[in-house]
């Protein structure tokens, strides 16, 4: 039976590159919220109902892929807690949570350059980070800004597969430096 993988953190965090590099490690289904938004028109990415939309959009893409037992791999800030609890509410199965964090300093660098599916800048990222709920249930923090993606993926690996239980160890390589 497949599994539920949510990779979230800030824009620029790198939680993009390493979700679908996990993914692909894991011949999962690979859903993006970034992806999702430049599907809506150009006037109605941003508001509050769009982003409802867009997770909409996932969870139902989600629940679709995990009734076929699917394992999937869910990409997107997940930045507030009512996100979070209503993506996983219903979801058959187990879900995991992979937070993809960096320092501010390389997130800055990262978010002058131009990247494939999202429009965020770092005035994207001090809004999210200013509105940004820890997560409380046990989860897997990775620091992109230390750790080569190889070895993002060896620890995700590892997590997943020694985490037998329901609730898991709450299992942090490194604390989040960004949240004030």
């Amino acid at each position: 039976m497949g599994k539920t993988i949510i990779v979230f953190g800030l824009p620029g965090s790198g939680k993009s590159l390493f979700a679908e590099a996990l993914a692909t490690r894991l011949s999962a289904t690979y859903l993006s919220s970034d992806q999702i938004r430049l599907s809506f028109s150009q006037e109605n990415r941003y508001g509050e109902s769009a982003k409802r939309a867009i997770y909409e959009a996932m969870k139902t893409r989600t629940m679709d892929a995990r009734n076929k037992g699917e394992t999937v791999v869910a990409d997107a800030t997940f930045f507030r807690q009512d996100l979070r609890e209503y993506f996983i509410r219903d979801l058959p199965g187990r879900v995991f949570f992979l937070e993809i964090y960096a320092d501010e300093s390389v997130i800055r660098s990262r978010l002058k350059t131009k990247r494939r599916f999202s429009e965020a800048d770092f005035e994207v990222f001090q809004k999210i980070k200013s509105a940004f709920e820890p997560l409380k249930e046990p989860h897997l923090s990775l620091d992109s800004g230390s750790l080569t993606i190889e070895e993002m993926l060896r620890e995700a690996e590892s997590y997943l597969k020694d985490n037998h239980h329901e609730s898991g160890p709450n299992i942090s390589v490194d604390r989040r430096e960004y949240i004030s």
